[in-house]
């Protein structure tokens, strides 16, 4: 089950989410459109899957991830296809809204739920292995549409883009999920009255909303590195072969990290992770702005955004389960993920239009530095209340009724 799901994530990400970056050129040059007036197209997308967060979450818990999951991959697959047709900004737009949801179907959160729910107290295992393969996202789809797009044009790559999700994402996750319904169904009228009293203790727990402005922070961050690091090297004249070697360095370096969690660090706390990698983030991104736009400094930019975002997509999933309670996980997850997804939306085009604003760079790297700086505290509040929490057990549990 693990090794497919893996793999068809690692396509899922690839197709729908790295590429715009290296999309956003060619459509420049083709139809005219702004960096800033595009990147408010992702952006909106990407608030369609903060909307549509805590309904999926609701729906794994009731019925499992397999229609739905599915459901995700042919959707993404036929606008993928969509987008190789746009001809105008009211399509393009409306594409991404589209787009938006189906993300919201099939990208890590749902995956994590449906891990969960079928391998209970050994999902962290489940979630370390699958991200694993995730990790390579960018280091097999950023240089692969790349080269795509120099020799057949953008439009011709969405078409083999959206083909990968509808002939290999979506069958996978049809084949691969079980089909959990009845399982999840029983006491249902009951269970939801249940879920009700959990989420709102959880609600409560200032650890959730030390999580949330955590994973929140997280999200802003990895999308403005991730979606303007292109951009931003080729205006400074780093030449293409630097920044595809430095963007692909990335995904090995989070394989690498999450193998050491695997093998050396594998009794490692999940408080502990969380210290190191919340002080990685800010680091990676004053290396990115300080530094001189030299190979060695970029490889080195990459290794340490790598290895923080490789270690937190990991606790992401983990650290709700084990400092909240896995019971109506999914739920929780989608909860945790709509101020992520929002932050997630608001990044591109929040940076674009700074940089645009200002002129320089350094300035828009300054605001991604004061929101990476923010999940370290919020790593903070929920280590400090999880502590103050434990010493009042047993009153302060959340584990039901």
């Amino acid at each position: 089950m693990l090794w497919p799901l893996a793999f068809a994530q690692m396509v899922s990400w690839g197709t729908m989410y790295y590429g715009f970056s290296l999309f956003a050129g060619p459509m420049h040059s083709e139809l005219g459109w702004s960096a800033a007036t595009m990147n408010t197209a992702l952006s909106c997308g990407f608030l369609m899957i903060a909307l549509v967060a805590y309904p999926v979450g609701g729906a794994l818990d009731r019925h499992g991830g397999r229609a739905l999951m599915t459901i995700g991959s042919l959707g993404g697959g036929c606008l993928l296809l969509a987008w190789a047709r746009v001809e105008t900004l009211p399509q393009f737009f409306v594409m991404w809204l589209t787009l938006g949801v189906c993300m919201g179907c099939c990208l890590m959160e749902p995956l994590m739920a449906v891990i969960t729910q079928n391998f209970g107290r050994e999902a962290r295992r489940g979630i370390i292995a699958t991200t694993m393969v995730t990790g390579l996202s960018g280091t097999v789809f950023v240089p692969l549409i790349g080269h795509l797009v120099e020799i057949a044009g953008w439009r011709n790559t969405l078409v083999a883009l959206g083909a990968m999700n509808l002939l290999f994402c979506a069958p996978v996750h049809w084949l691969c999920i079980p089909d959990r319904r009845g399982a999840l169904r029983r006491g249902h009228p009951i269970d939801r009255m249940r879920a009700r009293i959990i989420m709102r203790r959880r609600l409560r727990n200032p650890v959730f909303w030390g999580l949330a402005l955590w994973y929140t922070s997280y999200s802003l961050t990895a999308s403005s590195l991730i979606f303007q690091f292109v951009p931003l090297l080729r205006a400074e004249g780093v030449a293409d072969r630097v920044i595809f070697a430095a963007f692909a360095l990335i995904g090995p370096v989070q394989v690498v990290a999450r193998l050491v969690i695997v093998t050396l660090v594998r009794n490692a706390s999940t408080a502990r992770l969380g210290a190191f990698t919340t002080a990685l983030s800010p680091l990676a991104v004053l290396v990115l702005m300080l530094a001189p736009r030299e190979a060695g400094w970029l490889y080195a930019f990459a290794a340490c955004f790598a290895t923080g975002h490789g270690i937190t997509t990991i606790l992401r999933g983990v650290a709700p389960i084990e400092w909240l309670g896995s019971e109506h996980y999914a739920r929780t997850m989608g909860a945790i993920a709509l101020p992520m997804s929002i932050a997630m939306a608001v990044a591109p085009s929040l940076t674009a239009h700074v940089w645009d604003a200002t002129g320089s760079s350094r300035v828009m790297l300054a605001v991604v530095f004061a929101g990476a700086l923010a999940g370290t505290v919020g790593y903070w509040v929920a280590v400090t209340a999880r502590r103050g929490g434990r010493r009042a057990r047993p009153s302060a549990s959340v584990s039901g009724p």
